[in-house]
């Protein structure tokens, strides 16, 4: 893709191409506002409006040839535009309303046209952040992942499946900055807090934790059992405050994997926000929102288990899932305090660094021990 894609007029033009055979697109041919939103940091994202009639819009996501944020010296492929496009049809095949509705995809262009959602919704990430959470989405959450893992679950998975989410370069992605740089004491990409580098020690030259590391970088690698998204953190999901309704985005890191990886980063997403709002309580809050994350991973794990479609040994596999949904949890954790990329839940706050830390250390350390989400709690106590 080149890019003069990126300039607003120029998209219009591609729209306006599509839009005789695409009925979502009609209004495009008249007067338009093209906004750029978001703060993606591999993607452009753009809202393209009707002037008159606000209601008629379309988010497009469109692929540069390389990480946003970063610019073309540190390229990237452009295929994930067709994975996104591709696990969003995937997902509305299975469980309608839980993603953007996609409508079309420009292949030769690396962009898709995608449902507008900036009306009514916000990132999970945000409301944790502001201390709310909609019991209701957490169900939803966790019935979006339950129907995804077990209509897409195989001991063999299908071969139009492997095809079709084939993505070698964004599970790289992911290796390198979940599983291998941040564990790496010298590597360049990682920063950290000062008082959190005086801890660097308790995951650096720790070769019981490096191994264990190892152990689930294997796992995430070579485990194919169902269509996982692959990135799901409480900044790939828009909820509705009102009522709870939900959105998973953000979908171009889907391959087919082990389905405790998207339960794994989904808790570790509430285990940053407990960190965060734990010690607001030492600094005179309450613990009314910290008891009401642990009821929402307690909540998770009851809620895709009842969801999971063979019911017959569904607590079972649960449980013996949960080691793993520990280990991916602990890399989680600890990647996002001292590697490359950190969360603004507990930025800035070295006290609730060092909790989620500390907490991500115990998952992995005890990933073993850890068969029920109970259990899984025992990592805010370390």
């Amino acid at each position: 893709m080149n890019g003069t894609i990126m300039d607003k007029d120029n998209l219009l033009h591609v729209l306006r191409k599509h839009a005789m055979h695409t009925s979502c697109l009609k209004f495009v041919e008249g007067a338009c506002d093209v906004t750029e939103v978001g703060d993606g940091n591999m993607n452009h994202v753009f809202r393209v409006a009707h002037k008159q009639d606000s209601t008629s819009s379309v988010i497009v996501k469109a692929a540069p040839p390389y990480i946003k944020c970063l610019g073309p010296d540190y390229p990237l492929t452009v295929h994930r535009c067709t994975i996104e496009y591709r696990a969003l049809q995937k997902f509305h095949e299975i469980i309608p309303g839980y993603s953007p509705q996609p409508y079309l995809l420009i292949y030769d262009m690396h962009m898709f046209v995608m449902e507008d959602l900036s009306e009514g919704y916000v990132t999970l990430q945000a409301e944790l952040i502001r201390g709310k959470l909609h019991l209701a989405a957490v169900r939803n959450i966790a019935v979006f992942m339950a129907c995804v893992h077990s209509a897409t679950g195989h001991r063999s998975p299908n071969s139009e499946l492997l095809t079709s989410f084939s993505n070698p370069d964004m599970v790289s992605l992911t290796e390198q900055y979940i599983f291998t740089r941040p564990f790496l004491k010298d590597d360049p990409t990682n920063h950290s807090s000062e008082p959190i580098k005086a801890m660097l020690h308790l995951v650096h030259d720790d070769r019981e934790l490096q191994s264990i590391v190892g152990k689930f970088k294997q796992l995430f690698l070579e485990k194919q059992e169902s269509l996982v998204h692959g990135d799901l953190h409480s900044g790939s999901i828009l909820v509705r405050p009102t009522d709870g309704g939900v959105k998973v985005i953000d979908a171009e890191f889907a391959y087919i994997g082990p389905s405790a990886l998207d339960l794994g980063l989904l808790l570790a997403s509430y285990v940053f926000s407990y960190s965060a709002h734990k010690e607001k309580v030492n600094d005179g809050g309450d613990m009314t929102f910290c008891e009401l994350l642990c009821q929402a991973i307690h909540l998770t794990g009851e809620t895709y288990t009842a969801h999971l479609t063979s019911q017959e040994n569904a607590t079972l596999h649960f449980s013996q899932l949960m080691p793993e949904v520990a280990g991916f949890a602990g890399c989680e954790l600890i990647r996002r305090i001292i590697g490359a990329a950190h969360v603004a839940d507990v930025e800035g706050c070295p006290a609730a660094e060092e909790r989620a830390l500390r907490a991500g250390i115990w998952l992995l350390k005890n990933n073993n021990t850890v068969t029920s989400t109970t259990a899984f709690l025992r990592c805010l106590q370390s």
